[in-house]
């Protein structure tokens, strides 16, 4: 069964639709565990069905719902980092908020909103996988009013070898972004919840219409991937090479520089590769900090050491390097 919930489609399905509002709440309910009291029943604003789904074309597929308490939800799923996603947040945020005011109500009528966003990407420079932020006083830490509440969930961040499998957002988060990882027997049998999302997941693999609503979708988000890492990769050449023609006049100038005391052909040479040197360890360095982030914390010293082929070697296989391949080369 290959259905990625967190291909928006599925997770619509399977947390915005009326016949499974049991698992939303058993979800909300584990993520907002902090509020102390738990959510006994909700309304979804803009229910999955298949008639909606068919006419809107799959083109946003978040899920609305207001709570037992007045409380307003906006749940939304991002594959990919498409570099705006804290102002993309604020925006529908505040989108929601002021659609709460009807002709001629107050404002007291405004009721707490809070946005959701699960993301299968590393956003935050934080070690935590989940984060939550409101409105505070810089300097005293106080806080402003809970209205304005903001989550972000950054799947990625998750071993799922060392998950605590007694947390029941962390068997949620798990289901998410494994749902096939071996763990989820064990959550199946003790969390009815999950257990019923996972049926329907089997029902989207085995209903026609709902598989080709999702394969559309999914190929859709694949494409949109495609083309973002397609402009990526001519970004990084494009800067890599306009880095080496910098690194290379740079190299030029240092080696003039030291031929005045060791001779000019061998301050060239000398400079040209130091230069070179440079500027691909600063590419390297960037590149791999962004794809691998805290991990790279204690590896980045060591590219210093590396020769300009083995660090051509690692800008060359950017795109297929994992942390493990990238330890035996720089051992």
């Amino acid at each position: 069964m290959n259905i990625n919930p967190l291909v928006d489609f599925a997770f619509k399905v399977i947390f915005g639709s009326e016949k499974n509002k049991d698992i939303l709440i058993d979800f909300l309910n584990a993520l907002l565990k902090e509020e102390n009291k738990k959510i006994e029943s909700l309304d979804i604003l803009n229910p999955y069905t298949e008639k909606t789904a068919i006419n809107d074309k799959l083109s946003i597929l978040d899920i609305k719902a207001k709570l037992d308490n007045g409380t307003y939800v906006n749940i939304e799923v991002q594959l990919i980092n498409e570099k705006n996603m804290i102002k993309r947040t604020l925006y529908y945020w505040g989108k929601m908020y002021t659609e709460q005011l009807k002709k001629g109500k107050s404002y007291i009528s405004l009721e707490r909103t809070i946005t959701i966003n699960i993301l299968n990407f590393n956003l935050l420079k934080t070690k935590k996988y989940h984060s939550i932020y409101r409105l505070k006083d810089i300097k005293e830490n106080t806080e402003l009013t809970d209205v304005m509440e903001v989550h972000f969930v950054e799947l990625p961040k998750i071993e799922t070898e060392e998950a605590n499998l007694n947390d029941k957002l962390i068997e949620w988060l798990l289901f998410l972004k494994e749902p096939e990882n071996t763990n989820m027997e064990v959550i199946t049998m003790k969390n009815k919840e999950i257990k019923k999302a996972m049926t329907v997941l089997e029902f989207i693999n085995s209903d026609r219409i709902a598989k080709e609503l999702y394969e559309a979708r999914e190929k859709e988000l694949m494409d949109k991937i495609d083309q973002q890492l397609y402009a990526e990769e001519v970004g990084m050449k494009k800067g890599f090479q306009k880095g080496l023609k910098k690194g290379i006049e740079q190299g030029i100038e240092q080696g003039i520089e030291q031929g005045i005391e060791q001779g000019i052909e061998q301050g060239i040479g000398k400079g040209i590769e130091q230069g070179i040197k440079q500027e691909k360890l600063i590419i390297s360095k960037k590149l791999l900090k962004k794809k691998f982030g805290n991990k790279m914390d204690n590896l980045i010293p060591k590219l210093d050491t590396l020769s300009i082929e083995k660090l051509d070697e690692i800008i060359s296989n950017i795109f297929d390097l994992t942390i493990e391949t990238l330890k035996n080369k720089i051992k």
